[in-house]
């Protein structure tokens, strides 16, 4: 994606009204291989979850079906797509999923959430898109809980930290190959690692060469209610250490795409914000979700966000494919409003990213860390310094770092 695709957006920093969403999470499946403890699809909102047979695998969008509604959208609508699920490649045709939303709205920024269970399909879809999109920047992050037992215990299946190994491994070497391809290991926080997550990335470093990591927290309705009662201070403590990783270098981040170092300061400023949100259960700045931000479940039914259940805004089979007539109905209105008005408020990651690059106030901050990230690698290329790691020692040894307040 080039500078002039990410800037003709900015605008939309001031005037979001009458906008599409910019982000938009697709669940293309609910069918999933495993049963995840901390799974937030457990809501009830997502039907195929505890049984995903044919007949709520036949309620999914159809390709054609997918090709009416992102020609309803337009080009240069979607900055940014998330396809998940379920597991997302279960659906063998995701690779042309994300053709056809790249060759009906414009989107070029694709990230794509997996276990990694499906080592061969994930391999060939990747590389096929990476070959057919050259324009496309595709990004794949590989969940990992824990090590070994671990991850297969929060997850629910046997033998899949082993798969998801294999993955990543598989999915380093092909981004060696393609400069719009990048892999990450994503892990989600909660009650059953909260221990260890320190020494689960003190692993993925020496074990997987791991050079970037996504860290979720359990949030919505999980499977077990107590997954997302978690130490506050085991994940700020967490937090912190990969702060320090990003700042000196020993984790690179997003690098291979226009702005990446300002993509990896709003990283780090999330990491703050969503530290203050969980510290004090408050509400911090404003939300964008059902504004810039939207969520699709597989069977069409579209809401401002994937954990407001009860707004659904609209199905697109019942509108006519027209994902249009949906978003700025009264409805999706009515959402905004509640949303605005309520100062609604979670961690989720991904809206947050809008929530901070498109809230002018929040760019001071993301200014300052990216500034900070500058400098850094400059002085490295002028002394020849490598990256020195933080060490778990003192990371474990330290309270978490007060932070400066964050703008409203």
């Amino acid at each position: 994606m080039g500078y002039l695709d990410y800037l003709k957006h900015g605008r939309k920093m001031f005037v979001k009204r009458g906008q599409l969403p910019v982000y938009l999470v697709y669940f293309i499946t609910d069918a999933c291989n495993a049963k995840c403890k901390h799974c937030l699809l457990a809501d009830g909102a997502h039907p195929g979850w505890e049984e995903p047979s044919m007949t709520y695998r036949k309620q999914e969008l159809s390709l054609e079906e997918i090709d009416k509604v992102t020609a309803s959208m337009g080009k240069g609508s979607l900055m940014f797509l998330l396809p998940t699920g379920g597991e997302p490649f279960l659906r063998k045709d995701i690779g042309e999923i994300v053709k056809i939303f790249h060759k009906n709205t414009g989107v070029r920024n694709v990230g794509i959430p997996t276990n990694g269970s499906t080592t061969a399909r994930t391999i060939s879809i990747v590389k096929d898109l990476c070959e057919s999109c050259p324009e496309l920047d595709l990004h794949i992050d590989v969940s990992l809980d824990g090590v070994g037992a671990l991850h297969d215990e929060i997850r629910v299946f046997p033998g899949l930290f082993k798969r998801s190994v294999e993955t990543y491994k598989a999915l380093r070497d092909i981004e060696k190959h393609y400069k719009n391809f990048s892999v990450q290991v994503e892990t989600t926080v909660s009650k059953h690692n909260e221990d260890v997550l320190l020494e689960n990335y003190e692993w993925f470093r020496k074990n997987l060469d791991v050079d970037t990591v996504f860290t979720l927290l359990t949030r919505g309705s999980p499977k077990e209610p107590a997954a997302k009662f978690f130490n506050v201070e085991k994940y700020e403590r967490y937090a912190d250490h990969m702060e320090r990783e990003y700042k000196s270098g020993s984790l690179s981040g997003y690098d291979h795409f226009p702005f990446a170092d300002f993509i990896n300061a709003k990283r780090i400023v999330r990491h703050q914000l969503i530290a203050k949100i969980v510290r004090t259960n408050e509400y911090q700045i404003p939300c964008y979700g059902g504004n810039l931000g939207g969520a699709m479940f597989a069977n069409g039914d579209v809401y401002p966000c994937e954990l407001l259940i009860d707004r659904k805004l609209g199905n697109v089979r019942d509108a006519g494919y027209d994902f249009r007539k949906i978003w700025f109905s009264r409805e999706a209105e009515a959402s905004r409003r509640f949303i605005r008005e309520s100062k609604c408020f979670c961690t989720y990651e991904c809206f947050l990213t809008i929530n901070i690059l498109f809230n002018p106030r929040m760019m001071p901050a993301v200014l300052k860390e990216w500034s900070s990230l500058k400098l850094r690698k400059a002085w490295r290329r002028v002394t020849g310094r490598q990256p020195r790691p933080a060490t778990l020692a003192a990371c474990a040894s330290e309270k978490p770092a007060e932070r400066p307040a964050l703008a409203r």
